[in-house]
């Protein structure tokens, strides 16, 4: 395993995101929250007061427009999320304004699994999960430190694996990857549905 900042686009197999798909799926908040910092803009003006209420709204909501464009960037605009060939796999594992990556060689995985994960009030997701060798497991969980790092560790917890990819937003489906990467694979890699 090495971590790395980009992930090949010239791989034989490569899931880009869909910028139109993420952009609209984030342009209702990107909204309320441009609308709500113009609102309280007028509110300051009509009061007077840059540091009362109308002040206070309309920083958070210009912080919080910030961010959800930055997240938006982050999703769409950072590169791939899989390459794969005959060698090697990357996957993204985050990054907010630099993207962030591992490659991982064929013989660090022990298996891929497509996983759908249920959350409240009946909504579900699929993710593609990677089970690694325990020598790389190891690793990797030894250097986790910081936010993104948090963040494999909530997919560990849930899935028992640190590093996996949402079909959120993806310009190939996860049934799709799963086939491509079965060709791709060593014998020894296990394949599964969960």
């Amino acid at each position: 395993m090495q971590r790395t900042r980009k992930i090949p686009d010239d791989a034989e197999l490569v899931v880009n995101p869909v910028r139109r798909s993420a952009v609209l799926g984030q342009l209702p908040t990107i909204v309320m929250f441009a609308v709500t910092v113009v609102i309280a803009g007028f509110g300051v003006v009509a009061t007077g007061t840059p540091l009362g209420v109308w002040g206070v709204v309309g920083a958070l909501c210009l912080l919080g427009l910030v961010l959800e464009v930055l997240g938006v960037r982050s999703e769409v605009a950072l590169g791939p999320a899989l390459a794969a060939d005959d060698k090697h796999v990357w996957v993204r594992i985050g990054g907010f304004l630099t993207p962030s990556s591992v490659r991982l060689d064929w013989a660090e995985v022990n298996g891929i699994a497509l996983r759908t994960w249920q959350g409240r009030r009946r909504a579900t997701a699929r993710y593609l999960t990677f089970d690694l060798t325990r020598t790389v497991a190891d690793d990797l969980a030894g250097s986790l430190d910081g936010t993104q790092d948090r963040r494999m560790r909530r997919l560990a917890t849930t899935f028992g694996s640190p590093i996996a990819i949402s079909e959120r937003h993806k310009d190939t489906t996860l049934d799709q990857a799963v086939r491509r990467l079965r060709d791709l694979a060593p014998d020894g890699v296990r394949f599964s549905t969960a």
